[in-house]
């Protein structure tokens, strides 16, 4: 048999270790909201979760106690051990991450499918610096500013996660405001801000819950940043007509642009009196 020689060995063993560093090296899986995630623990030792975000994880609960934990802020990892000796259970760990919900569906297993190390990034993560843009923007005449155009990137944004990926300067927020006009509900329900252009657009819908028709025209809204009253530039009301008719659903969206405002900010609704107010009015 003819020896092996010395620099073909060398090369054998130093393809062997490229390769088993390879292996051993820590994948990234994505974390999405609202979508399960599979991690495999074994009784008897810790399993560690390090999340690859700039955001930390603000609540984590347990669906049973089969499991212990404990979360490094600092580090953003968190360290489980099940509390159980033996395999066959699972169980749910809910991180609340920002305004999304990942869910981590944990198996107790006594096999080879047991992880004691795992990496995350999450698939819907922004950088915490998503608004350093604003500063390159310019303020634009109220002509400019293409309401029904921004109008429907929003729309078509917030039923398509494939498009919204595809837009890199959009950023979306639900905001939930809700206030009382005429017996009905008017929500200031979500911002979405388009970072390139320093434009927000607000979407405001209600429903005529009432047996009357009701007047609002949009030029009636106002918008407000903790007090201060912040210029509309332009409106858009979905339909046509300023009468809103009993079970009619009414959308408007407002634009405002060039005041390097967030859609983080407090963000506050106007409305005009409704007719219980005018009434006291004029009783008075």
């Amino acid at each position: 048999m003819s020896p092996v020689r010395p620099c073909i060995l060398v090369l054998a063993l130093s393809a062997f270790a490229a390769a088993t560093r390879a292996q051993q090296l820590p994948v990234d899986d994505q974390l999405r909201a609202g979508v399960p995630t599979d991690v495999y623990v074994a009784p008897g030792h810790a399993t560690t979760l390090v999340l690859h975000t700039a955001q930390r994880i603000s609540s984590i609960s347990l669906a049973s106690p089969v499991l212990s934990y404990r979360y490094d802020k600092p580090l953003n990892q968190i360290e489980i051990t099940p509390t159980v000796r033996t395999g066959g259970v699972e169980t749910n760990m809910n991180l609340r991450i920002g305004p999304g919900v990942y869910v981590l569906q944990v198996h107790v297993v006594n096999d080879v499918r047991a992880q004691f190390a795992r990496s995350f990034t999450l698939g819907d993560d922004t950088p915490a610096d998503d608004e350093s843009g604003l500063a390159l923007a310019r303020p634009l005449s109220p002509d400019r500013i293409d309401i029904v155009g921004a109008a429907g990137t929003v729309e078509r944004a917030r039923v398509d996660p494939v498009f919204l990926r595809s837009q890199p300067n959009l950023r979306m927020e639900t905001l939930g405001r809700f206030y009382s006009w005429n017996g009905c509900l008017v929500g200031l329900v979500d911002a979405a801000e388009f970072i390139d252009a320093d434009l927000l657009v607000f979407r405001v819908q209600w429903v005529n819950r009432t047996r009357e028709a009701l007047y609002l025209d949009p030029t009636q809204y106002g918008l407000f940043v903790s007090g201060r009253t912040i210029p509309i530039l332009a409106r858009y009301k979905v339909g046509v007509g300023p009468v809103v008719y009993p079970g009619q659903l009414e959308t408007v969206y407002l634009a405002v642009q060039g005041y390097r405002l967030s859609r983080h900010n407090d963000w506050q609704l106007g409305l005009p009196p409704d007719s219980e107010a005018v009434g006291s009015l004029l009783a008075h």
